[in-house]
């Protein structure tokens, strides 16, 4: 399911304008576990996701680990509750070439009031032993406006 799919579907609340950044890069979630705090991920890389040196762009990745550490933030979330990004740092491993089938494993470290501190991990799906990249990140959480 994609982002705003989740949302409706989780939370019941239907976002207010479309996720078009997620529909064009492709990310999709594959599970959310509530009571864990963690969310699985999965983004197959294209074409239009590679840099001019024919790896993965690592803005496609980063873009990918935020979504995912972000839903896993969402898992702890109320439906009168949103999150922002307040910092992520990226750790690339290993160059992503085209057709790599991705899955990014994404998990609540810490929740605050305000803030919320989440792990992820990326991996190929036919190598969940080894991650090519990982992510910290840190997330505000505020009241939705209605």
């Amino acid at each position: 399911m994609n982002f705003a799919q989740f949302l409706e579907q989780i939370y019941g609340v239907k976002p207010k304008q479309p996720d078009q950044f997620g529909d064009w890069l492709g990310y999709e979630i594959q599970s959310v576990d509530r009571n864990k705090n963690e969310v699985t991920t999965a983004l197959t890389v294209r074409a239009d996701h590679l840099s001019p040196s024919g790896a993965v762009h690592g803005g496609v990745i980063s873009g990918f680990l935020d979504f995912s550490c972000g839903c896993a933030v969402f898992s702890t979330v109320e439906k009168h509750e949103l999150c922002s990004t307040v910092e992520l740092n990226v750790k690339y491993f290993k160059p992503l070439k085209k057709g790599h089938k991705l899955m990014a494993n994404a998990r609540v470290v810490n929740r605050g009031k305000t803030l919320c501190s989440v792990l992820a991990e990326l991996y190929l799906t036919d190598d969940i032993k080894h991650p090519v990249a990982m992510a910290t990140g840190t997330f505000n959480i505020y009241e939705r406006k209605s």
